[in-house]
């Protein structure tokens, strides 16, 4: 049986951790993005390093603190910002090409989907409630989360795809949430959020005042349908 609140008018979903499982191959991943880093220096004849890894997790690091204050830098900023750690000055073809290498890296993988979340967002299709992504981006442009969402069939269940990188602020600013409480003329306790993390999407969400769900696990998905 179908477990919802009678009041809720739009059900929100995260992606990462949430709808999209990338814990498989995002090692495998972070190795191809350092080859593609090398190859990207070498043919640009870029100062070289064999400290990329350690670069792009600091990048990480850094890019973290800043999206715990709401704040979204553009995918290529960060690719920038990356090849700045070795650079002086770099040139925005360099960055575009290893901008395209990073999305055909990401592309090259399926994210695992959490299909008990399949199941329950059809049941809420069918009970005509409003379905709706709410995610950051980070490295993975939202061009290429649209294409991913495609090929998983997962695109055309949600009414709406709200997308940091697309839309300039990410969780856990309340504002995010503000969006589609405003396009879907609701109050904010009659949007339930649904994601993996406390801080970006549970204690976010609830200071807007929507309805929360925690999921740490697929058992959780499965108490959802109940």
């Amino acid at each position: 049986m179908l477990c919802i609140m009678n009041d809720i008018k739009v059900i929100s979903f995260d992606l990462w951790g949430t709808l999209f499982d990338d814990s498989d191959y995002i090692r495998e991943l972070e190795e191809k993005r350092i080859k593609a880093c090398i190859e990207i220096s070498k043919k640009y004849n870029l100062l070289q390093t064999d400290n990329w890894r350690e670069i792009i997790l600091n990048e990480r690091r850094d890019f973290q603190k800043i999206e715990r204050k709401g704040k979204c830098p553009d995918h290529k900023v960060r690719i920038k910002s990356i090849l700045l750690k070795v650079n002086r000055n770099v040139n925005e073809d360099v960055v575009e090409e290893l901008s395209s290498l990073f999305e055909e890296i990401s592309l090259m993988y399926m994210p695992i989907v959490n299909q008990q979340l399949v199941t329950y967002i059809k049941e809420l299709r069918r009970k005509l409630l409003p379905c709706i992504i709410l995610s950051n981006t980070g490295l993975i442009s939202a061009e290429v989360i649209r294409k991913l969402l495609k090929r998983t069939n997962l695109y055309n269940l949600f009414d709406r795809i709200y997308l940091s990188e697309e839309i300039g602020i990410c969780k856990p600013s309340i504002d995010i949430f503000k969006i589609p409480i405003i396009e879907y003329s609701i109050f904010p306790h009659q949007m339930l959020h649904i994601g993996d993390s406390d801080f970006f999407d549970i204690e976010a969400a609830q200071k807007v005042g929507c309805r929360t769900c925690l999921l740490y696990t697929s058992d959780a998905a499965d108490d959802l349908i109940g």
